[in-house]
């Protein structure tokens, strides 16, 4: 699973337009998901991960965020 923010201009649930899940997979641009309060499908424009640095509290881990849009 892959610890995930995903960002929309749209709220996606309790009225925020950002929420963290755990993903199966990693997902990239033009890839779709179901996530939020009334189950809609998104749509990903833009995938980004971070890898952090040897001095980062969580440098074992790699954070993916996605940028979505309502379809």
């Amino acid at each position: 699973m892959y610890r995930t923010q995903i960002n929309a201009n749209v709220p996606i649930q309790n009225g925020s337009g950002q929420i963290i899940v755990d993903l199966p997979d990693i997902l990239h641009a033009g890839d779709y998901l179901m996530v939020g309060d009334t189950e809609t499908r998104w749509r990903v424009k833009e995938s980004t991960l971070i890898v952090h640095d040897e001095f980062h509290p969580k440098k074992e881990y790699v954070d993916l965020v996605l940028d979505v849009t309502k379809q």
